[in-house]
């Protein structure tokens, strides 16, 4: 019983240990990518990190028929001495329909309902 007890502390520890946390997302819109916006507010990137959260995600590898409408850079930092990790979406607004997101750091495709869809567009501001 006692060495059940020390696995669950184990595994606890390990969960804890990641603490990494979005500090910063990239922003490019239309179709010529043109300037690299940047968002550093942390009431806006937690805001755009909980809108992420609610994406439903599936293992699939898609390609869309026109060009992404704006391409997200998320930057996750751990600890201060070591390089952020980046992770890149891909995303395309749907008029009146679920906005459709590809992670091309795993390979996964997802979508968000059309009221968390305007939410983002809110917490991006359009420059």
């Amino acid at each position: 019983m006692k060495k059940w007890f020390v696995i669950f502390f184990v595994l606890i520890g390990l969960v804890g240990c990641n603490n990494e946390k979005l500090v910063r997302v990239d922003y490019q819109i239309g179709e010529d990518h043109s300037g690299e916006h940047i968002i550093t507010e942390e009431d806006r990137v937690q805001t755009i990190a909980s809108i992420f959260g609610k994406v439903k995600w599936e293992n699939a590898k898609v390609e869309m028929s026109r060009k992404e409408d704006m391409l997200l850079i998320f930057f996750y930092q751990n600890d201060l001495n070591e390089p952020e990790r980046l992770e890149e979406y891909k995303i395309w607004f749907n008029k009146g329909m679920f906005t459709e997101i590809i992670d091309l750091n795993k390979n996964r495709y997802g979508k968000l309902d059309e009221s968390d869809a305007v939410k983002l567009r809110e917490a991006i501001p359009n420059k």
